[in-house]
């Protein structure tokens, strides 16, 4: 007798779940390239077409030139000079209950849209999930846990009960999931 398996949830099920908010502060000793921000987004497209990106915002320190590359992707820019600032403006611009938040100049990697919409089908969606570097050296090759996480996908009322902008921080405080899929450095 053969066992039947449930049919995996339709495509309409999994439409317009994340806002996703791409941060663009300068790191210290490095600065963010406007090609690195424009390629951060591009790598969010095949996430738009299939669904699971439904509006996306980009926070950035005042005067960076970025207003070209928002209007050019149909997004919203939230220019602040303090990240923790933008990130208020986010929670507060974003139309949907969960936000991916990305940090500029990293691009996800095929298969991120599939991971996330079976976490959204199947899973927890009250946890958060932590998207990390691709591995880049042998530790972290060896402990792919260990590696930079550059975004993370969380509930809004998570994250407006978090404090502060730092993605870091954040993803110590969730103690979200890892996601099996990674982000690759962009330049």
């Amino acid at each position: 007798m053969r066992r039947r398996i449930p049919p995996r949830p339709a495509f309409r099920y999994v439409i317009d779940m994340l806002t996703a908010a791409l941060i663009a502060f300068d790191s210290p000793g490095a600065p963010l390239r406007r090609e690195a921000v424009a390629r951060s987004l591009g790598s969010l497209v095949d996430s738009c077409v299939q669904g699971l990106i439904a509006d996306a915002l980009i926070l950035a320190a005042p005067g960076r030139g970025l207003d070209g590359i928002a209007d050019e992707a149909g997004c919203a820019l939230i220019e602040t000079p303090h990240a923790a600032d933008g990130m208020a403006q986010a929670l507060k611009a974003a139309r949907r209950d969960h936000l991916l938040l990305l940090l500029a100049g990293f691009a996800v990697e095929r298969g991120f849209a599939e991971e996330a919409q079976d976490f959204f089908a199947y899973g927890d969606s009250s946890r958060a999930r932590t998207l990390r570097l691709a591995p880049d050296s042998l530790v972290t090759r060896l402990a792919p846990g260990l590696a930079r996480p550059v975004g993370l996908i969380a509930p809004k009322s998570a994250l407006s009960s978090a404090e502060g902008a730092d993605l870091a921080r954040l993803v110590r405080q969730m103690r979200g999931a890892d996601l099996t899929t990674r982000a690759r450095r962009v330049s």
